[in-house]
Order: C-alpha cells, then sequence, then structure tokens
C-alpha cells in the first residue's frame, strides 16, 4: 500500500486533492526517510497537511511554491479548492505553513531549521539553481537531507515541457497536426527552424507561443542531464544518491545528430533525475594561517 494508505484514503487523495505522481514519489522517499517526528520544507509543491500531518504524523511542514507557478495553477491550487484543507491548516497553526516565494529567496527566519527538504517534479523550473541548492543548505539542519525527484528535465524527449497543447481549431487527427514536437525536436531544430515548421503546420500564432514557452520562457531552466550531477557535485552537499529515471532511448542517428549539436553532452535518455543529498554534520574547519 502506499504509504500505508488504505484504498479508500488514496482515492480520497487523489480525487481531492488531484494527487497523481506525488503519492508514489512521496512514498519512495518515506522508505528512504522515515518522516514521521521531522520538520520538513516542501520546496516546489504543498501536500495536503492532512496526509504529511495527520496521517504521516510530520512533526510541522513548510510548503515553498513560486509566485509564477501558483499563478499558472490558478484555481487547480489545492488551496483555493479545498475548504475542509484550509480549516485544518488554521486548527495546525505554524505545524504546517505555506508561503509564496522562490527556493532561491527564503530568509534567514528558516536557516538550520529542517530535517528534510522534499522537492518533487521542481528543480527543472528551477533557474538559478546552483544558488537555490545553497539556499536550501543553509534550510537544513546538520545532517538533514534533500530528496528530489524531477522530470522531464530540458535534455529528455519531451524536455520542452509544453504547458500549453495542441489549439482545437486544428485537427489533430491529421498526421501533420498530431503533435507539436517529435522526441528530441526541441533540442534539433532552433528557434527559427521550429518557427517555420510550427508555422507551416500550424499557424504564425501558434508557432509564437511555442517558440515562447519552448525557448524564451522562464518556465523551466533547460538544464542538460549532466548539468544537474554537476551541480549538485559542486554544490556543499554530499550526494548520497543518484539515479537518472525514465528511460527512452534515442536511436543511433538521433544520439549522433545531438552529440554533434551538443558537444560534451553525451546522456540524453532520461527523462527525470533522483536523488539524495546531505548537508555536513560538521563545516569544514578554516585552515589555521601561521606567521
Amino acid at each position: 500500500m502506499l504509504l500505508g494508505l488504505t484504498q479508500q484514503q488514496e482515492i480520497f487523495f487523489r480525487d481531492n486533492f488531484k494527487l497523481s505522481y506525488h503519492l508514489p514519489y512521496l512514498d519512495i522517499c518515506a522508505q528512504k526517510i522515515p518522516l514521521c517526528g521531522l520538520d520538513v520544507l516542501e520546496v516546489g509543491g504543498a501536500l495536503p497537511a492532512s496526509l504529511v500531518i495527520d496521517h504521516l504524523h510530520c512533526k510541522s511542514w513548510t510548503a515553498v511554491e513560486a509566485p509564477s507557478y501558483d499563478q499558472e495553477l490558478g484555481e487547480a491550487n489545492q488551496f483555493h479548492r479545498n475548504l475542509a484543507e484550509q480549516r485544518r491548516l488554521e486548527e495546525l497553526n505554524q505545524r504546517y505553513r505555506h508561503y509564496y516565494c522562490n527556493a532561491e529567496d527564503l530568509g534567514e527566519e528558516h536557516h538550520d531549521s529542517y530535517d528534510l527538504i522534499f522537492s518533487i517534479a521542481c528543480f527543472e523550473h528551477i533557474n538559478r539553481l546552483p544558488l537555490a541548492l545553497s539556499k536550501m543548505l543553509r534550510c537544513l539542519k546538520p545532517g538533514g537531507k534533500l530528496f528530489t525527484m524531477h522530470s522531464p528535465i530540458w535534455s529528455a524527449y519531451d524536455g520542452h515541457h509544453l504547458p500549453i497543447g495542441i489549439p482545437e481549431r486544428f485537427n489533430q487527427k491529421a498526421s501533420h497536426q498530431a503533435y507539436v514536437f517529435k522526441p528530441w525536436g526541441h533540442l534539433l531544430q532552433n528557434r527559427s527552424e521550429t518557427y517555420a515548421d510550427i508555422s507551416s503546420r500550424f499557424d504564425q500564432e501558434f508557432a509564437e507561443e511555442v517558440i515562447y514557452s519552448t525557448y524564451n520562457s522562464n518556465h523551466i531552466n533547460r538544464y542538460f542531464s549532466e548539468d544537474y550531477h554537476s551541480v549538485f557535485s559542486s554544490s556543499e552537499f554530499a550526494l548520497l544518491e543518484y539515479q537518472i529515471t525514465f528511460l527512452r532511448q534515442p536511436t543511433p542517428e538521433i544520439q549522433q545528430a545531438l552529440e554533434s549539436r551538443y558537444p560534451g553532452y553525451k546522456q540524453f535518455s532520461n527523462n527525470g533525475i533522483y536523488a539524495i543529498l546531505q548537508k555536513p554534520i560538521f563545516s569544514a574547519m578554516p585552515s589555521l594561517v601561521t606567521f
């Protein structure tokens, strides 16, 4: 059973809070890092208090969501929708807190406060990732851990992460209008090529929206798979676990074309990344200077 939930409880959380991947991802985290009694900071989401406090018995849960992402979700966000949950939050007071800010903007009041940072489907959206990681490190207690699972990343076959679908005015049954990008197409075409392609298959209005969302919007950070490992490894965190996830191997021809277009990058098969990082228990002592 996911998270020890009964089938009826699982259906309740899925239906009332529109949770899908959230439950199995949280279950993976809970198997690795028991959550009972922990002070948890959730970066990039806000799981319901009735799940994380009442069912999983976390000591406290602090949710941080980027204002732009909440604005995009609008009515789909649980805090705009579930009145019973809002009443429960009032009862919990400081045990469950919810803020709208970017992870890199967390203030000093959060420093050395959390046993765990839980973040899913978020890191691909953080543009200032090294800075955000540095801030997260400060927020953890010594020995605290950071759990992340995120996808799709930019180097994946669907890494464009388009938040818009094909408008209804087009014939989606037609072969040339059944897709926006073919797998890895956002990487194999530049802006000009994409604009010409989308304009010819759809129209210029839709092409402009695709160009903005794919190449210009700050909705995604456009980090390649190797970039995440590099950022994690160069941070002050200890990298405890790291795996590439949800594999879809490109054909040899596509792999060759991708490597040719992006020298130094070879890892295009993984849709996502799973990692556990830990804040060192003891900070490195400054070296002694003698005269």
